[in-house]
């Protein structure tokens, strides 16, 4: 043991190794500057090694408490800085998104973490002196701490509804891959503060000791007041460290499914499923969503030939927000099938995501391992394309093309994964769009060509090849000769093209800066703070130049809101731009014909909105383009058009001047595309049996387009779904399957969709 001195050979070691792990996460996308990726790997890798490196020093050197405890903190600063330095190189390397913000929560994350890190390898040091295997044992106990703190984390991801963690050591971690959005928050601030109570209570303590004959003992503290009260200033701010631990829930540091049930006030229960909502839901609709789940998990049931034991709870959140604070996902749903529970936020009637997370909860019942889901190793090495595509299959979405469609216009585009690729962490690697319906198609291809039966042994850890009998190659081969002989539209490839080109996460510049950008930008805007969001999406397209969102929306808000001609300039040269995907350039195009509309150049805005909806795939954008072309010649309507969807010039829209303008063009001629309009606005807002009413109105005397009459089935269905109408279900039900029914000659998959939803809240009688 060396009196008095601190050898240097153990930081020189732990810099190298955080230099070269750093430093070498830095070449990976995401991980290049300051940000939220660095800032996780750094809490990962260099708390640990501050511990290490400190408790090997310490244990060397007979030093005072106060010195070792310094010490820790300066090897954690300088191993933080070390780590700091490789991404502001990593950042002059590949530009840098938001160096304060990214330096602030590294301080905030990495930086505390290793400071404390350096402090809890103080404390190995001393407690390792006398062992006969000094080095083991500080190896061992430094790496104890911030392991054990990992343990904590995935304790409660098991235990509770939450995905987030907050730890000592590596600071935060978010849980949810597509929720882009990451920044410093309220709660960080606060869970900081109180890892600084922990900071500057150990070292108020440990000025307080001193060593005798080999053993540590508190300083002489009769008659010295200082120092009496330097130990209960430190005694107090470590018991507030505490308490402020187990008060985590009521700070956001930590949840239970307890605190959650408490923080949301509101609970409905049906023969299966328990719903979990926010108090200021009505009776009604809570007794909806029950209704909408019991029939959602019956259909999934039905679909993969399972059943689930047990009861399924969801948990529906008020907003993103709330639901971001509570359990950790905004914008992203989650299921975990271990614990039959989903987390959704509220939304309207039928919920366009609950079967999805339902479909995982019950795949989960023919899954293995503690996770129930699939994947290598009893899921513990998941297979998300898998996992993602089954929840797909078994309940599809609404959109205009099927999965199957819309995997084929991925092979003509010769954009389709190899399902060997796809059905693997590779899945990770695309688009998410393009790999949820991929793994969708193949899926149901399954379904279709096998049976569920084979569905579930692959999810229950078999294998496709061997369940199957075919080789990658094999499989491949027949499902593509499947998705070939799947009918699509001639439009159908340049819209595939712009859903599916969109690069993943890993590979977008800036993701979470731009994504906070646009969010704050789109939140001024539908404030009416238009100076302040055209700023922010400046902002955006500084750091990401093909950020079609904020080239869009900035030059709506300059054609609007005092730059007209500047706006429409921005707009054209979208539209015009061969590079931007088509989608994009038919919404600046739209933009443009809106103006004209605004302005009183009906005749140019009458030729673009039928030039547009005439090749458009996107079912709803097109109808919206057909009723504002039929509004063109009919002043009450144009009036209703322009409060509901357009707006004037300095003017945004207006939903009550919209919706007194419907009700008088209604009232005034009653046209069948106006008391259409009231059904579908009375439906959006849940008045089910004045909503039918009009509709039905609107059915006899017969819509102008086809897309109308379909939009309208579709809300009618919903209507008696809601209502619980079983004949209106079966006369919907008939009409849709009739012959010359406005589906007829449609794409297929959102008849397909009503049909089902019809299926399940009535079957059949022929079922």
């Amino acid at each position: 043991m060396v009196p008095g001195r601190l050898p240097s050979t153990p930081p020189r070691a732990a810099a190298a190794v955080v230099l070269v792990v750093v430093g070498g996460a830095g070449f990976l996308p995401l991980f290049g500057g300051p940000g939220y990726e660095h800032a996780v790997a750094s809490g990962v890798v260099v708390p640990s090694a501050a511990a290490i490196a400190t408790a090997l020093e310490v244990s060397r050197a007979d030093v005072a408490p106060l010195r070792a405890a310094t010490r820790g903190l300066a090897i954690g600063g300088a191993l933080a800085l070390v780590a700091y330095a490789t991404a502001l190189v990593h950042g002059l390397r590949v530009g840098m998104c938001d160096p304060a913000g990214g330096s602030l929560l590294f301080l905030l994350t990495a930086g505390f973490g290793a400071l404390l890190g350096g402090l809890w390898g103080a404390v190995v040091g001393e407690a390792s002196r006398t062992s006969r295997r000094r080095r083991l044992r500080c190896v061992l106990l430094a790496l104890a701490a911030p392991l054990g703190g990992v343990l904590v984390s995935v304790a409660r991801f098991y235990a509770s509804p939450m995905i987030f963690a907050y730890d000592p050591f590596f600071g935060y971690f978010s849980g949810a891959l597509y929720d882009t959005v990451v920044d410093v928050r309220a709660e960080l601030w606060s869970y900081r503060a109180s890892t600084a109570a922990t900071l500057a209570g150990a070292l108020l303590v440990a000025a307080s000791l001193r060593r005798e004959g080999g053993r540590l003992a508190f300083v002489p503290l009769r008659g010295q007041p200082a120092a009496l009260a330097r130990l209960a200033l430190g005694g107090a701010l470590l018991l507030g460290s505490v308490a402020a631990s187990m008060d985590g829930a009521a700070l956001g540091h930590w949840q239970t499914r307890a605190s959650i049930a408490r923080a949301l006030g509101g609970r409905a229960s049906g023969p299966r499923c328990d719903v979990v909502h926010p108090d200021s839901m009505l009776p009604a609709d809570a007794a909806l969503l029950v209704r909408d789940c019991e029939q959602e998990l019956a259909a999934v049931e039905k679909r993969l030939g399972a059943h689930l034991d047990g009861r399924l709870t969801a948990f529906v959140f008020k907003d993103a927000e709330q639901k971001r604070r509570l359990m950790g996902a905004a914008d992203t749903s989650i299921a975990k099938p271990w614990r039959r529970e989903v987390y959704i936020q509220a939304s309207s009637y039928p919920h366009p995501v609950l079967g999805h997370e339902i479909a995982h909860v019950v795949a989960g019942s023919f899954a293995r391992g503690p996770f129930r889901v699939a994947g290598e190793a009893g899921g513990l090495w998941p297979n998300p394309g898998l996992i993602e595509g089954t929840a797909e299959a078994a309940s599809p979405d609404d959109d205009e093309l099927t999965d199957a469609q819309w995997a084929r216009a991925m092979l003509d585009l010769g954009q389709l994964p190899r399902m060997r690729d796809l059905f693997s962490l590779g899945f990770l690697g695309e688009n998410a769009s393009k790999g949820y319906t991929a793994a969708a198609a193949f899926v149901s291809w399954l379904l279709e060509r096998w049976g569920p039966a084979l569905v579930r042994g692959w999810y229950g850890g078999g294998s496709a090849p061997q369940l199957t009998g075919l080789g990658w190659d094999a499989l491949d081969a027949e499902f593509h000769a499947w998705l070939g002989a799947r009918p699509l539209p001639g439009e159908a490839l340049a819209y595939a093209k712009a859903k599916f080109d969109r690069p993943s996460v890993w590979r977008r510049r800036c993701p979470h800066v731009v994504d906070a950008l646009d969010r704050r930008a789109d939140q001024c805007r539908d404030e009416r703070r238009f100076a302040r969001a055209e700023a922010l999406y400046g902002e955006a397209l500084a750091r990401d130049p093909h950020d079609w969102h904020a080239q869009l929306d900035r030059a709506r808000v300059r054609t609007g809101f005092g730059a007209e001609a500047e706006g429409r300039a921005d707009l054209a040269r979208v539209a015009a731009d061969e590079k931007v995907p088509r989608t994009w350039r038919d919404r600046a195009l739209e933009a443009l014909a809106d103006d004209d509309l605004a302005r009183g150049r009906d005749d140019a805005a009458g030729r673009a909105y039928r030039a547009l909806a005439a090749r458009l795939l996107d079912e709803d954008a097109a109808r919206t383009l057909e009723v504002k072309a039929l509004s063109l010649d009919n002043p009450p309507a144009r009036q209703a058009v322009l409060d509901l969807l357009v707006g004037g010039p300095g003017q945004p829209v207006d939903g009550w001047l919209g919706a007194l303008s419907l009700g008088a063009w209604a009232e005034e001629t009653h046209e069948p595309l106006a008391e259409y309009l009231v059904g579908k606005n009375l439906a959006q807002r849940a008045r089910w049996t004045r909503a039918a009413a009009w509709l039905d109105r609107a059915s006899d005397a017969g819509v102008p387009t086809a897309r109308i009459g379909r939009e309208l089935m579709r809300q009618r269905a919903i209507c008696a779904c809601a209502s619980g109408d079983v004949a209106a279900i079966e006369r919907v039900r008939e009409a849709v399957r009739a012959e010359g029914s406005p589906f007829d000659g449609s794409s297929g998959g959102r008849r397909a969709w009503v049909l089902r939803l019809l299926d399940r809240c009535a079957p059949a009688p022929d079922q």
